[in-house]
């Protein structure tokens, strides 16, 4: 993909790292991306297409550890 073709907080799949990640900022023809939980990278916008349906319904239901340890405790009765 080109790089005026990403937009911000949107999912594409990364072809070297074979996963879905959420580019967040612009660097030149390079992207910031994020995926949960861990820190930014920059790649280049050339390894990115869109994320099909189920790449993306799989990657938004991920659950980090920290949210199922958090429900874990909201469902827990004190009394």
């Amino acid at each position: 993909m080109k790089a005026k073709e990403i937009r911000n907080g949107c999912l594409y799949y990364n072809t070297l790292t074979k996963r879905v990640e959420r580019a967040i900022g612009k660097v030149g023809r390079r992207v910031m991306t994020m995926v949960h939980d861990q820190d930014t990278k920059l790649v280049k916008s050339d390894n990115f297409r869109r994320a099909s349906e189920l790449q993306v319904y799989n990657y938004l239901n991920k659950k980090s550890k920290l949210r199922a340890v958090l429900e874990r405790v909201a469902t827990l009765k004190l009394f």
